[in-house]
């Protein structure tokens, strides 16, 4: 019985997984996707990144919606499984390189908006930001693309 009840989790987790697609916030992500690509990003991916504007600590629950886990964290043995299955080391490497040089949140820049008195700081620091990140981010992706990509046809 309790085999049955854990398929049952497991569709359902599924079902809303795939209903998350169709989101706005999937939709963009798809939308988005090309642009992150070059980072090693894919959808589902982007689409955490969009959810962890609010919030970084959104991000790894987000993705774990996204797989179908259901509710999941740092800790979340079926979340690291999928995301092993899904992602090179070198993609989670850009994904923590990335989220740790991005803007922490829109708290932040609400912060940054009354500190300095500054719609336009307040735009500054979050494309600076968001560029350093990218760049950064591209960079190390592309060079650590291209050495495992030398490595394959060397082995």
């Amino acid at each position: 019985m309790q085999h049955l009840d854990e398929q049952l989790a497991s569709l359902k987790n599924e079902q809303r997984a795939e209903s998350l697609e169709y989101t706005i916030s999937g939709r963009v992500g798809k939308f988005l996707a090309p642009v992150f690509q070059p980072i090693g990003f894919d959808w589902k991916m982007t689409t955490a990144g969009i959810g962890a504007l609010a919030a970084k600590e959104v991000f790894v629950s987000q993705l774990g919606i996204l797989y179908a886990e259901g509710e999941a964290d740092e800790e979340s043995i079926p979340l690291r499984q999928q995301l092993i299955r899904h992602y090179t080391p070198l993609q989670g490497f850009c994904m923590m390189l990335f989220c740790l040089l991005s803007i922490p949140c829109f708290a932040t820049l609400a912060i940054i908006r009354r500190e300095l008195n500054s719609w336009k700081m307040m735009f500054a620091e979050a494309i600076g930001l968001f560029l350093l990140a990218y760049l950064t981010t591209m960079i190390v992706y592309q060079l650590g693309s291209l050495f495992h990509i030398g490595t394959k046809l060397l082995g």
